[in-house]
């Protein structure tokens, strides 16, 4: 054995070690986030911290290619463009508390302003192709937050809601 192989394994192993600590810290918060959403004063936010959760995770793959190909500006931006539809959809036809709203407000404010800062640089750095790239990167991140906030859009109305049909 040498020492490529050695170090090979070492690698391997910490890799083993990261996904079943990631995991192991996963599963508990999904299930105790699916417990809290049954709770009427929460107004759904678990739900939606679950789907922003999903997004980053979808998009995790695309943000480290995109950071090793040195596209630091772009990685988070699929991610940031599906937060924002999530946010948006989250907000519809729901009667929520001024807290709930002002929380979300913030969140959009950031994700527009960051999402305004990438293309910015890459207009700046390179031109139309740059452009031409986070153009297609936002459409990815959109997609995949319309995609996702079916959750909000389709799913049923809020605990413990009246129905207006009769008998």
């Amino acid at each position: 054995m040498n020492i490529r192989d050695v170090s090979g394994a070492l690698v391997e192993l910490r890799m083993r070690r990261r996904f079943w600590v990631k995991l192991a810290i996963t599963i508990p918060l999904l299930v105790a986030l699916i417990a809290l959403d049954g709770i009427s004063v929460l107004e759904g936010l678990p739900l939606l911290l679950i789907s922003l959760g999903l997004a980053l995770v979808l998009a995790d793959s695309l943000r480290a290619r995109l950071r090793a190909r040195g596209r630091s500006n772009l990685a988070m931006l699929p991610f940031m463009a599906a937060a924002l539809v999530l946010l948006l959809a989250f907000c519809r036809g729901r009667n929520l508390s001024q807290a709930v709203l002002s929380l979300i407000t913030v969140g959009v404010v950031f994700d527009i302003l960051l999402i305004a800062l990438a293309v910015i640089a890459e207009a700046g750095k390179r031109r139309a192709r740059g452009v031409a790239e986070f153009v297609a990167l936002l459409s990815l991140g959109l997609a995949m937050g319309f995609a996702l906030s079916l959750v909000f859009l389709l799913g049923p109305g809020e605990p413990g809601a009246t129905s207006l049909a009769g008998p």
